[in-house]
C-alpha cells in the first residue's frame, strides 16, 4: 500500500501547477480503465506519462483517479 501511496505522490509532483482552462468532458471507457489501473498501482512508466495529459487537462478524468484511489482506500 505505501508504494501505491509513493507512485500517486511522484505523479502529482510531476503536474507541476495548476493550469486554468480544463475541461470536463466524459472520460473514454478506455481512458477510465487506464485510470483505475493507475489508482491501483498497475501501470508502468511509459503507460502513467501518457496518462498524465488526459489527468492534466481533464476535470474528469482526475475527478475519476481521486474517486478510484478513494473507492481502494475502503
Amino acid at each position: 500500500m505505501e508504494n501505491e501511496f509513493a507512485l500517486l505522490c511522484q505523479f502529482l509532483e510531476e503536474m507541476g501547477p495548476e493550469v486554468m482552462g480544463h475541461s470536463n468532458l466524459p472520460v473514454s471507457s478506455e481512458e477510465l480503465e487506464k485510470i483505475n489501473k493507475f489508482a491501483a498501482g498497475g501501470l508502468n512508466s511509459k503507460e502513467r506519462e501518457a496518462l498524465l495529459p488526459t489527468l492534466i487537462e481533464n476535470e474528469q478524468a482526475l475527478h475519476d483517479l481521486v474517486q478510484a484511489i478513494k473507492s481502494r482506500q475502503k
